[in-house]
């Protein structure tokens, strides 16, 4: 790639011709996954865990190509090449090398968000808001890096199926609950406005303004900062955004409870703060994907939203992080006619 530019998406197709048959009907519930996969700093233990889920579609977050850090190597192309997939990529960040960057984090390449599946797929990026401004403030956070936040968000055509609308985003850690607000109502507004209802809405969505968090002022500030002491940040969205949908009426009424009034979202974000008929199956509380700091520091950093899909069962691998410092977040699902929340199994399950 000659010239890596923010929002660019490019492609790779692996799939067997010879097994790749369009038109066969797959007898099963659909297994799709989300995952961090943290650079792929053990790429192999990914690729192993990857292997052994034999997942249709994963979304998966912060691919590294050509960074010093991570080998300099293609993640993208060896996932896809060495799992026989389809796969596309947005890019999201130029990681500039630098040396006040530490090698653990030397950069030279590009990251990334991507879709992979078993199917063919068309897509898109969705750009989101960005409150965090990367090349301008990269150094100070000792990443410098040019680009910015970026959803991408795949068609994928199951043979047989309905087509299903899947997204794979990673919003922004150094800022807190309002910036992640206006992330989460940018998807929220897109996939609204979708034609296709069965979607996917994956991704490490950062969700960790509490507990030790609160005390660093470059990953939670604002107002919500000490005033939602009591709640995680994953309580505060379910109370306050993910409960307001489509039927309670067209304005979010609820996001701006106990707010100064000065302080409140505009009317604009009010209008796109209304869930369609998303839902995750794991525990916002309970199920935590990052654990930092000997434990001190747990959250539900990543989501597995769905929209029009019945959940047959869900877990998650990589629980000891020894592949990642996120678990991966696996689930079975089957197309419903509407949104479904009541016929989740909550036992526990880990594939034979």
């Amino acid at each position: 790639m000659d010239v890596a530019l923010p929002g660019q998406i490019f492609t790779y197709d692996f799939r067997d011709p010879q097994t790749c048959e369009p038109e066969t009907e797959i007898p099963r519930p659909l297994r799709v996954l989300q995952w961090n996969i943290e650079r792929g700093y053990k790429l192999d233990a990914v690729l192993e865990i990857l292997q052994e889920l034999d997942a249709d579609i994963l979304c998966l977050q912060e691919i590294d190509i050509g960074n010093e850090r991570s080998g300099n190597t293609n993640h993208a192309q060896i996932i896809a090449q060495r799992l026989k997939l389809n796969a596309g990529v947005v890019i999201e960040f130029q990681e500039l090398r630098s040396p006040c960057r530490a090698p653990s984090d030397q950069g030279g390449g590009i990251h990334a968000n991507a879709v992979f599946s078993k199917f063919d797929m068309e897509f898109r990026a969705v750009h989101a808001h960005q409150p965090f401004d990367w090349p301008r403030r990269g150094m100070q956070v000792l990443e410098p890096r040019l680009g910015r936040r970026v959803t991408l968000a795949a068609t994928i055509r199951v043979p047989r199926r309905p087509p299903i609308l899947a997204y794979s985003a990673h919003f922004e850690c150094f800022t807190g609950i309002v910036g992640r607000t206006h992330q989460v109502c940018d998807l929220l507004h897109d996939s609204t406005h979708a034609s296709i209802p069965h979607q996917l809405v994956f991704g490490d969505f950062n969700t960790f303004a509490h507990s030790l968090a609160r005390f660093s002022t470059k990953h939670s500030h604002g107002w919500h900062r000490f005033r939602t002491l009591g709640m995680s940040e994953p309580e505060w969205w379910m109370e306050n955004i993910l409960s307001w949908s489509t039927t309670d009426g067209p304005l979010n009424l609820r996001i701006n409870t106990t707010m100064p009034e000065h302080l409140r979202f505009s009317k604009e974000t009010m209008m796109r703060a209304v869930n369609p008929g998303w839902w995750d199956p794991f525990d916002p509380v309970r199920d935590v994907t990052i654990s930092n700091h000997a434990g001190w520091m747990t959250a539900k950093a990543d989501w597995a939203f769905v929209r029009q899909f019945r959940v047959v069962r869900h877990w998650m691998a990589n629980r000891d992080f020894s592949a990642s410092d996120h678990r991966c977040l696996v689930l079975e699902v089957e197309h419903a006619l509407e949104s479904i929340y009541n016929t989740v199994s909550r036992i526990p399950f880990m594939p034979a």
